[in-house]
């Protein structure tokens, strides 16, 4: 018997740029979009600034004002700060040009358990049918 494979959840890039950082506590950063591809669902992202904190549960890297960084969403409602918990609001994964990671949500729950938890709340909330 063929076993299947699960569908890889691949999230949504988005460029950024940290605009405030405090030493080894969080740093805050603004979109800076270029992707063409998705000009219409960026309009909505433009006005929007996000804190990272540092927590146990995450992996965290200090990251240097003016530093450009990519963020990955797992899901558009997240990107666009739909969902009522500011928490589910978060990028999933934060990555220095270099490719270097900055951040990442959640170190002790799998990718595919967020992105379901994601969708459920979306769901739940109203966001998505």
């Amino acid at each position: 018997m063929e076993k299947v494979k699960p569908k890889k959840i691949m999230g949504i890039k988005i460029k950024g740029v940290i605009t405030e950082s405090e030493k080894e506590k969080s740093f805050t950063f603004n979109f800076k979009p270029k992707n063409r591809d998705f000009r219409e669902e960026l309009q909505e992202l433009r006005p929007r600034v996000q804190k990272i904190e540092n927590n146990r549960n995450n992996y965290f890297r200090q990251a240097f004002r003016g530093a450009r960084i990519h963020l990955v969403y797992l899901n558009w409602e997240s990107a666009k700060g739909k969902y009522k918990n500011p928490e589910n609001n978060l990028p999933y994964e934060i990555f220095a040009e270099d490719g270097t990671p900055i951040y990442r949500q959640n170190t002790k729950t799998k990718k595919e358990e967020i992105f379901n938890n994601l969708e459920k709340t979306a769901i739940e909330e109203g966001i998505k049918e």
